[in-house]
């Protein structure tokens, strides 16, 4: 069939040129192709060049096939840095990628020198609304995003929003104690979700839904699930082989507004709610989305109260009045310009919006399907855990507060284990080169990533004897006064300025759920319950291969 069609593909071409001219095409095709692959295979020797052990690349998708095949990526990683070392290269398509898991290395590119490491790697497609979000944004523009967004998530603000998250989980019991009534056991992964999607929706999106009950007919539920279950397609790896068609998409995204059902709803949404609150400013919102709109906004007048503005503010002594009301206008007027620049515009309130759900989702239901897992299977740490909510949590008392939830200290030991044990994102950790830049014994051209394998950190036996034990007392405080242990072994957030910005929210958040539940009942695994948990990785996340049932007992 595929002969035939060839053919009739090669009669028709010599119909419609010249013996000469099909002549000329086609060796200007062949040079064209002969180019392209010496090109693509200098690029591909760059490790070679420098010395560096790297992982033999295919010509066209480099390592990307390999990591994406049916052995899952941390397992790839894990073979390569037992066969290369704790430093070493792959290619993804042409592009350059270093594994770093040398530790004094990793501070240096999070941490120490993080001017010339504070860009993530660049977009394959350039579509919004990410290009916007922090998740996109590069140099001076991300720095002045950040700035804003830094405060939505303070201490002061987390304590708002904790009434929306314990209403949540009035939902979430009231589902267990449903099925508590039939005596079903639950799949907890997919109830976690319906969890952290309607905190986030009405947190950050200023959306409500009832995600948890109705996951089977709720569109939006079903399109976030669609969208991150599919985030690597056939387009995106098209993409990465030829740059070309990165160029291309990136165009027809952004031209045609061709977003999926998932962006579409938020953006929608988003744009008609920010017209509401601009036009009625009497009411009081308490989300994220409100916060940005007030930091963005209020950001301005702020800063006019600066110095800067006064008039004799940074102008010499002894200068001229007439001079110096003119350098005052101008100093003022150039001031105002750059402090514009720093607020948000609505495409960059909209874009943050949209990836904190994104960032939110389904990490943190990772985490929270982790941690209700390993207490189900070591129910003496799940009891020693029941005892202290006992003591700080009275018997029939429903919302937990915020001070409370500060209060216990064995609860946050079993969530950092979790968190390293089972850490929910193992494969986004990464950094772009700025320039070139001598690292340790390793010279790292410019334009060049560099990934953090933190599953394999988080497992090294060197660093946490028994890796592979659920034992929360080695974040203890003894545990942490006597140990020295290095700041870049344990890492679930990342580190450093680039650090994920909504740690506090995603805490607090995973803590009233488990605490609450924990407290009303106990969880135990079943014959349906997978043990070993096993995994599949359609992004830069672990995510339970199987369901994930367990009982919740109901505590007298």
């Amino acid at each position: 069939m595929i002969l035939e069609i060839l053919s009739y593909v090669w009669s028709f071409l010599r119909l419609g040129m010249s013996h000469c001219t099909l002549t000329l095409c086609i060796a200007f095709f062949t040079l064209y192709v002969i180019h392209w692959v010496r090109v693509r295979r200098h690029k591909q020797s760059l490790f070679a060049r420098l010395g560096i052990p790297y992982v033999e690349p295919h010509l066209i998708h480099g390592s990307l096939h390999t990591l994406r095949g049916r052995t899952l990526a941390t397992d790839m990683l894990t073979n390569w840095l037992e066969k290369y070392g704790d430093v070493f290269g792959y290619y993804i398509g042409a592009k350059p990628n270093i594994v770093i898991k040398d530790l004094d290395l990793i501070r240096q590119v999070l941490v120490k020198d993080f001017n010339n490491f504070s860009n993530r790697p660049k977009l394959i497609i350039e579509a919004q609304p990410v290009i916007h979000c922090i998740v996109g944004l590069r140099d001076q523009r991300w720095k002045d995003v950040r700035s804003v967004l830094a405060p939505t998530f303070s201490m002061a603000k987390m304590k708002l929003m904790i009434g929306i998250m314990n209403e949540r989980v009035d939902e979430l019991l009231g589902i267990v104690a449903d099925h508590n009534a039939k005596e079903k056991p639950l799949e907890w992964y997919g109830l976690f979700q319906g969890l952290t999607l309607d905190v986030i929706c009405e947190c950050v999106l200023a959306m409500k839904r009832n995600c948890q009950r109705d996951q089977n007919d709720d569109a939006f539920f079903s399109a976030t699930r669609y969208f991150l279950k599919h985030a690597m397609n056939p387009a995106i790896h098209l993409a990465i082989y030829f740059n070309i068609f990165g160029k291309v998409f990136t165009f027809i995204s952004n031209q045609l507004a061709l977003s999926g059902r998932m962006t579409n709803m938020i953006v929608s949404h988003l744009k008609t709610v920010l017209k509401i609150r601009r036009k009625d400013t009497s009411r009081k919102y308490i989300d994220v989305l409100q916060l940005m709109l007030e930091a963005a906004e209020s950001q301005l007048e702020s800063d006019e109260k600066d110095p800067i503005f006064q008039n004799e503010t940074n102008v010499p002594n002894g200068t001229p009045a007439t001079t110096k009301e003119h350098l005052s206008e101008t100093t003022q007027k150039s001031s105002r310009e750059d402090i514009k620049k720093k607020n948000l515009s609505d495409e960059e309130i909209i874009a943050n919006a949209w990836v904190f759900l994104l960032a939110g989702f389904e990490t943190s239901a990772n985490s929270l399907t982790s941690t209700a897992y390993l207490l189900a299977c070591h129910p003496d740490i799940q009891e020693k855990l029941y005892q202290e909510l006992c003591e700080h949590i009275e018997d029939g008392y429903e919302h937990i507060t915020y001070e409370t939830v500060h209060k216990l200290n064995y609860l946050d030991q079993i969530f950092a284990e979790s968190l390293r044990i089972l850490p929910p994102v193992v494969t986004f950790i990464s950094r772009d080169t700025n320039a070139d830049f001598q690292l340790g014994d390793y010279f790292i051209p410019n334009d060049t990533n560099i990934l953090i394998p933190v599953w394999q950190i988080h497992h090294d036996p060197k660093l946490w004897p028994e890796p592979d034990k659920f034992d929360p007392e080695r974040f203890s405080p003894k545990v942490k006064a006597s140990e020295t242990r290095h700041p870049m072994s344990y890492i679930p957030f990342g580190a450093g300025p680039r650090g994920c910005p909504g740690v506090r929210f995603a805490q607090l958040e995973a803590k009233v759920a488990i605490a609450r539940l924990v407290r009303t009942h106990r969880l135990e695994t079943c014959e349906q319950t997978p043990i070993p948990l096993t995994f599949e990785m359609p992004t830069v996340t672990h995510i339970p291969a199987k369901d994930v049932i367990l009982k919740a007992v109901r505590r007298e």
